[in-house]
């Protein structure tokens, strides 16, 4: 058994506006430990760390190519392919993209799809999830993957699971919005709910099977946009005509509400954080940059030295053309100033 690990790149990471830009947006930054967020990924997933894994395949946005394989160079790691939008499209896109690829190269291998901005302190626990999803893969379920929840996050969707398949593995009962705090907490008092991390396993004939079922359109846009590719430098571009027709939409809504093929492996519990605004991100306290009295702020710099009095539950994000200053419970919020942004037409901002 082969897994072909596809790393999903295309995130924007506006709520982590001023250090995360269109340029060099926040998968590609230094937020955690020592190595970008899009290197962590990468190791998790390394041939030479478990060689049930295949090289990576990398399907990031057009801009990006030079960052990805530069990026992966300073690990050693050599993609199998690195694939660039024209467009954003939406996790549906590119999972068809992945079954397309994969589909042509090694029919049998299973597709490991996630995201590229996500953090995990226990990179062997979660291959141990990996393995578990596997088995269920194999067995034509489309596998997501069910963090422990930790408390009760508005800010994440969650899976309810249902009867078992296997050991550690269930099927999907269903699939829960972001809830307010209220109903978090009855998700948690109840049991059987877990954080839905946007990780999937399968095999690529059963994701595009249930996309030619449930989003034909964007099936065959993705596909088409694979087939009329033409490689640019390093990497392969996909069609553009093709790939800006194709839908919008999430795999979540696309198939995996739909499909009778759902399944979780939960609960995994790995130290999993989506990092999607800066309430995700520790502050640089110990930096020699920051002068910081309060107990609750969360403060970054890229030189400049910041220094905070009498203040708490502050994120202060300083760079060399912008200033951040925002409440830490607003921190969704930041996405709107990037909007903001846009409408005055700051472009040398975003």
């Amino acid at each position: 058994m082969k897994i072909q690990p596809v790393i999903m790149s295309g995130g924007a990471g506006t709520r982590l506006w001023p250090m995360s830009r269109a340029s060099h947006p926040k998968q590609f930054l230094k937020l955690v430990t020592d190595r970008t967020m899009f290197q962590e990924t990468a190791l998790r997933v390394a041939p030479e760390t478990d060689d049930k894994f295949a090289p990576p395949v990398v399907i990031a946005g057009a801009g990006h190519g030079a960052l990805v394989a530069n990026q992966l160079a300073d690990l050693d790691i050599i993609a199998n392919e690195i694939i660039l939008e024209p467009s954003p499209r939406n996790t549906a896109a590119v999972a068809a993209v992945a079954g397309a690829w994969v589909e042509g190269q090694d029919k049998d291998a299973l597709i490991l799809l996630m995201p590229a901005d996500h953090h995990i302190e226990d990179p062997e626990g979660f291959r141990n999830a990996v393995a578990i999803a596997a088995k269920a893969a194999l067995d034509g379920h489309i596998v997501t993957f069910g963090i422990k929840a930790k408390h009760a996050h508005t800010g994440y969707g969650y899976i309810e699971a249902g009867d078992a398949i296997s050991d550690g593995a269930y099927r999907v009962a269903a699939f829960k919005e972001k809830p307010d705090e209220e109903t978090a907490k009855a998700y948690l008092k109840k049991g059987g709910f877990y954080w839905n991390a946007g990780i999937f396993l399968f095999r690529a004939s059963d994701m595009l099977g249930e996309l030619d079922a449930f989003a034909p359109d964007i099936r065959s846009a993705a596909t088409n946009a694979l087939k009329e590719s033409k490689m640019s430098g390093a990497a392969r571009r996909l069609d553009d005509d093709c790939f800006n027709a194709c839908p919008s939409n999430s795999i979540d809504y696309a198939v995996m509400e739909r499909t009778e093929r759902a399944a979780l492996v939960a609960p995994v519990d790995v130290g999993w954080t989506d990092i999607g605004s800066w309430s995700e991100v520790s502050s640089q306290s110990g930096s020699p940059s920051v002068i910081d009295f309060g107990a609750e702020n969360i403060v970054r710099t890229d030189g400049f030295a910041v220094a905070l009095a009498g203040v708490d539950g502050l994120i202060v994000v300083v760079t060399d053309d912008a200033v951040l200053v925002a409440r830490k419970d607003n921190a969704q919020e930041v996405r709107a100033v990037v909007e903001e942004l846009k409408k005055r037409g700051r472009e040398d901002l975003l």
